[in-house]
């Protein structure tokens, strides 16, 4: 009996082995072995026969791979391929460095953001000191301006004080030569005796200096006045109104038909100045005459009290205020 077959009286075990302990085949376990039998043999087949050493080599040659292609090995074990066990640290590296450049790129972003940021509040605020400075340099000229205002309108306030004033003392010292007694000063006269003092020509050798504010007087109201300032005792002294727009009267002083003797507070210069004109109603162009609210339409009529308009102007007692046609 072969020694492998004997069976032995050993009690059999009552567990098989694990799969990781079976031992492996014997193609397995001594492939060298065969192989180097199978050279043996092939050498020794050379040798009886008697080829020559280079048919005897390749023989031995062709017989170890011909042996080792049927035993399913192969006679010298391929190269490794190092390049794909280098992929992933190539990959590694390239992903690292495409990171790093992203960080830096995402830096230098950041640090333009930045400045971009610092420009832009620079920029804001040169041009809001540059506003302040304009709102203030506005401000001061604007203050300056009306305060040049203010002393423009007491200049010009001051001016006709001092007009009226030397007017007033001019007048004050005319009627003081004309009248220098208050005791000797005559009552005033009525409008029929005055009319005899004012009777005269009607000839005009002054040309009467005319305040208009609406355009040029008309030219029988120009001529009225300059008779007037000629023939009439201290007319010539006393100031003039003529055209303004602001009258009520569309035929009057808006058309510049109408002339205001401004006699102030010489009322008998006022009566002087009213008496002349009834007197030469015709030749002057008389249409009517207001004197001390009272108001005559006709050289031959009455005077007619007029409504009371709450002033010394707009009553007419500082002033004649005649009419031409």
């Amino acid at each position: 009996m072969h020694p492998r077959t004997t069976v032995s009286h050993r009690p059999a075990r009552s567990h098989r082995r694990s799969s990781s302990h079976r031992r492996p085949p014997a193609a397995v376990r001594r492939p060298g072995i065969y192989l180097g039998v199978a050279a043996a043999g092939a050498l020794v087949v050379n040798l009886v026969i008697g080829a020559g050493p280079a048919a005897q080599a390749e023989a031995v040659s062709t017989e170890s791979v011909s042996v080792a292609r049927q035993l399913g090995l192969e006679a010298t074990p391929a190269p490794e391929d190092v390049t794909r066990e280098l992929e992933p640290l190539a990959e590694i590296a390239a992903s690292r460095s495409a990171r790093e450049d992203a960080e830096a790129a995402a830096l230098m972003t950041q640090a333009a953001a930045d400045q971009a940021v610092l420009d832009q509040r620079r920029v804001e605020a040169e041009a809001a000191a540059a506003a302040a400075a304009a709102a203030q340099a506005q401000v001061e000229a604007e203050a300056e301006a009306e305060a040049a205002a203010r002393r423009a309108a007491e200049e010009a306030a001051a001016a006709r004080r001092a007009a009226e004033e030397a007017a007033a003392a001019e007048r004050a010292a005319e009627r003081a030569a004309e009248q220098p007694t208050a005791a000797a000063r005559p009552a005033p006269k009525a409008p029929a005796a005055a009319v005899a003092q004012a009777a005269g020509s009607v000839a005009a050798t002054v040309r009467a200096r005319i305040r208009n504010t609406a355009g040029a007087i008309n030219p029988r109201a120009q001529a009225a006045a300059d008779a007037v300032v000629s023939n009439v005792p201290g007319a010539g002294s006393i100031a003039l109104g003529g055209t303004r727009a602001s009258a009520a009267d569309p035929g009057g002083h808006p058309s510049g038909l109408a002339v205001d003797y401004m006699v102030m507070t010489n009322a008998a210069l006022g009566d002087a100045i009213a008496a002349y004109h009834v007197a030469h109603w015709n030749e002057l162009g008389v249409d009517y005459v207001i004197w001390q609210q009272r108001m005559l339409s006709s050289p031959g009529g009455s005077w007619k009290q007029m409504e009371n308009r709450g002033g010394v102007t707009a009553n007419h007692f500082d002033h004649v205020h005649v009419n031409y046609r």
